[in-house]
């Protein structure tokens, strides 16, 4: 699992790079612009907190959880419930969360 996600990161790293370095264009010709991110360590461990806490006690990934649904485990549709009702949350409270 851990190599999935290790070389998800590399590639998404080393593309991000090759746009920064190579100035890439879009299919209608406009500039990829990637705006920097201010430095910061505990808005992402905070995140990733909260978000490592719910797949936890979830206890289902958060990207198979249709294909739970499809196999019949009904149940899955209270953590599909709770995933959309925090992302609406979320949408409500963003503008007053620290980003």
């Amino acid at each position: 699992m851990y190599g999935i996600i290790g070389s998800a990161v590399l590639v998404g790293l080393g593309l991000v790079q090759l746009v920064k370095r190579k100035d890439l264009k879009t299919f209608d010709g406009q500039s990829i612009t990637i705006k920097p991110k201010e430095k910061g360590f505990i808005n992402y461990l905070i995140g990733g907190i909260i978000f490592g806490l719910g797949w936890a006690l979830a206890g289902a990934c958060p990207g198979p959880m249709y294909a739970l649904v499809g196999s019949g485990f009904i149940s899955i549709l209270v953590l599909i419930f709770g995933a959309l009702l925090g992302t609406f949350v979320y949408g409500l409270l963003k503008s007053k969360l620290p980003h």
